[in-house]
């Protein structure tokens, strides 16, 4: 029998599934019959305790909105895996309030409220890998959608999650254990404008639980594909640049869940494997029609090879008390490297109408970060005259990274090496973070709930540069938080919430380097403050059969922004900059949200039609250390994404599309003013039912060949404009549930 499920059929299974976080009922109640070999008090007893642990669990889909006091949104697998989703960031992209940089096909780097992705974090399962990134970001589309179960946004956070992170939080889950088999396969076949290049996806998902005490999930996901960017730039001086850049790609990523269950506990090991590997070729050629037509030109050739990878374990174990009280323990040790092998950049210069070698600069580099996490907590439900939910933890992280930028040289055409490093390019850093919270939810009544929390922060951070200097700081946080939550009916709710967040700075900027360059000395700093900001949320939310529509109006009062300042100070004849923390400003807009679902009007060929939305308002102010004041960098002041999911079942045929929209973003910087143009993509995706369980599936990316526009006006009078695409992507294949 053919099957396929629709957002309206999760709707209202979701408070039926089983959380691999939650406590499962049936295992609960085995090892109770076990345990009390049938006696029914003790049953009746046990059935009432489980069914207040299920209330803790985190239900997939839409409903989860209506009774979490926390202020997010998400998306599950059974919305988005019949859509175009190849990696984590096809699915990130179409949430309330995202934005990505660079062409389509590149999400890479999450910003969440338009901000910069210095101010989002990301986090799976729990715990925020490490990555190779020097402002704290993991770039998500190393992460298959295969091993995907459901994002969410943490927007406003309790005291049980880490504070750091002012825009917000992306929560990924991956794929629980599946209590019967299935398994899931695709083999895909894709390609690019030209169809020049030949793509290959091969992914296959296995879950079965054979047993009462065991259960396994395993994916696998193996993507071979090739990135091509065109990106062209004009000067009103009459300086031109073409830009050609062709990178073969492969990736590679393993998740495994072993389950181990006993009574009324559970113990997951849970390896993960993400290997990435980039083979670039990149081609530029610069022209100034000011010059002689036989000498106007210069060219650049480039090639690199960048190896990426991220291993590690996590270790979950889950034990539910027969009075309700839970115990969440979760231990993980990752890593990740990075290394840039055999870089070479040659530089041209025309004579004569012939290209004569000018320079060549070669390069390698190795970063690694390493951490080891452990994290845990005690839910302990009570009634005191009201009813309440205390819950309380710590967690610890020792994360050691470092860059060595071995080789940074340049050989001139008469053989002259020049050691181009700088102190900046290699570092050392040894964080140490230890939290601790506590938080407690009581029902002023049925339907109203008030959940007041603490979280204390202490990091030990410790620095060395390339040049050996040294530095040592620690940083102390105690962020309170307040969300309120009223349930008006089963299907409406409203919430209010204010945390105190921090965002800690970038790797590089901790790093106490003096580096010299052509007009300025830059002074790195291990003293940084985190930024701190005030979050405040207000939204409600309406989760019906047919209908969804949810608004959420938020307000961040941001303190301590760090930016790169004159310090007054001539050194040699250059100015000295150091980074400090010198900014403040806001952040403020409003989200919303809908879903209609036209099976309310009873014709039988749109029972399975779905309209989906969301659009997204944001506004902010900086008031840097000059007191100029201005937007943050590159927010937009309007993202919006628009869709529909069809299913015609008499054909076993499914139809999707979106679109995606940002606005105007600008940049302000010192020498210059950057304008990226407003930017759409739309995305669509057809499947096929063959026989029995078995479809076909096309799907398109950027069908209308979207380029991203650029405009920057420098304080000298030149205008540039610039315009970047990689065209539209194509795939065709196989797809296999069972």
């Amino acid at each position: 029998m053919f099957c396929i499920k629709t957002e309206a059929d999760v709707f209202y299974a979701d408070d039926k599934q089983e959380s691999q976080y939650g406590k499962s009922a049936s295992i609960i109640e085995n090892a109770d019959k076990t345990e009390i070999q049938g006696e029914k008090t003790a049953l009746n007893e046990e059935a009432a305790m489980v069914k207040e642990v299920v209330v803790v669990g985190n239900p997939v889909g839409e409903n989860f909105r209506l009774n979490d006091p926390v202020p997010q949104t998400g998306v599950s697998r059974e919305t988005f895996e019949n859509r175009f989703n190849m990696r984590a960031g096809d699915m990130i992209k179409r949430m309330p309030g995202v934005t990505f940089e660079g062409p389509p096909g590149e999400n890479q780097d999450v910003r969440l409220l338009g901000l910069d992705k210095e101010f989002t974090r990301v986090q799976l399962d729990g715990i925020q890998l490490p990555g190779a990134g020097e402002k704290r970001e993991f770039q998500v589309n190393r992460i298959s959608a295969f091993l995907i179960d459901d994002v969410r946004v943490i927007r406003n956070p309790t005291a049980e999650y880490e504070s750091d992170g002012i825009a917000g939080r992306v929560d990924v889950r991956t794929r629980p254990i599946p209590e019967k088999l299935t398994i899931h396969g695709r083999l895909g076949y894709g390609t690019r404008d030209g169809f020049h290049d030949s793509f290959w996806h091969q992914a296959v998902g296995f879950g079965i639980r054979p047993t009462k005490w065991f259960g396994i999930m395993a994916a696998f996901d193996n993507l071979e594909d090739v990135f091509e960017k065109d990106k062209s730039r004009i000067e009103s001086t009459g300086k031109t640049e073409k830009e050609d850049e062709r990178v073969p790609r492969k990736s590679r990523n393993m998740y495994l869940d072993l389950g181990f269950f006993y009574g009324p506990g559970e113990f997951h090991i849970k390896p993960l494997y993400l290997d990435r590997d980039e083979d670039k070729r990149k081609r530029k050629v610069k022209e100034d029609i000011t010059k002689p037509e036989v000498s106007n030109e210069e060219l650049e050739t480039e090639f690199e090879r960048k190896f990426q990878k991220t291993v590690g374990i996590g270790l979950h174990h889950l034990y539910t008390f027969r009075e309700g009280i839970v115990w969440d323990t979760l231990i993980g040790y990752y890593v990740s490297n990075e290394k840039k092998k055999d870089k070479e950049k040659l530089k041209f210069k025309e004579k004569d109408f012939d290209f004569v070698l000018d320079k060549t600069e070669f390069e390698k580099e190795d970063k690694e970060d390493e951490t080891w996490n452990f994290s845990s907590s005690l839910l302990i439900p009570f009634e005191l005259g009201l009813r309440q939910e205390l819950k309380f933890g710590g967690a610890l992280r020792f994360r050691d990274r470092f860059r060595d930028k071995s080789e940074k040289f340049e050989v001139d055409s008469k053989g002259n090496i020049k050691d181009l490093r700088k102190p900046k390019d290699s570092y050392a850093l040894s964080e140490d973070y230890h939290a601790a919270f506590v938080q407690n939810q009581v029902w002023v009544a049925d339907r109203f709930s008030v959940l007041p929390g603490v979280r204390l922060e202490y990091v030990e951070l410790n620095s060395r540069s390339g040049d050996g200097t040294k530095g040592e700081s620690t940083f102390t946080d105690i962020n309170p938080s307040l969300h309120l939550l009223y349930q008006f009916r089963d299907d409406v709710s409203f919430r209010g919430a204010v945390s105190r967040g921090v965002n800690r700075p970038k790797f590089d900027e901790l790093s106490p380097f003096e580096q010299e360059e052509d007009k300025k000395i830059k002074i790195g700093n291990p003293n940084l403050e985190p930024a701190r900001s005030w979050n405040f949320n207000l939204g409600s939310d309406y989760v019906g059969k047919y209908l969804m529509f949810g608004i959420n109006l938020f307000y961040k009062n941001i303190s301590d922004v760090i930016e790169e300042i004159d310090t007054g100070i001539v050194r040699d004849g250059k100015e000295v900059f150091r980074i400090e923390n010198v900014g403040d400003g806001w952040v403020r807009g409003v989200e919303l949200e809908q879903r209609v679902g036209l099976g309310m009007m009873n014709i039988p060929a749109l029972n399975r039609f779905i309209l989906w939305a969301n659009e997204s308002f944001l506004d902010s102010e900086l008031k840097d250390a000059g007191g100029k004041r201005r937007r943050f960098k590159d927010q937009p002041r309007f993202v919006s994404n628009l869709g529909f999911d069809y299913i015609y079942e008499p054909f076993g045929a499914i139809f999707t599309a979106s679109w995606n929209y940002i606005g105007e973003r600008k940049n302000i910087e010192a020498d210059k003013e950057k304008t990226i143009k407003p930017f759409s993509t739309i995305d669509l995706a057809v499947r096929q039912r063959v026989v029995n369980r078995l479809n076909c599936f096309v799907e398109v990316e950027n069908v209308t060949d979207e380029k991203r526009r650029e405009k920057e006006l420098k304080t000298d009078g030149t205008l540039a404009s610039m315009a970047e695409s990689n065209g539209r992507t194509f795939w065709f294949g196989l797809e296999y549930k069972f």
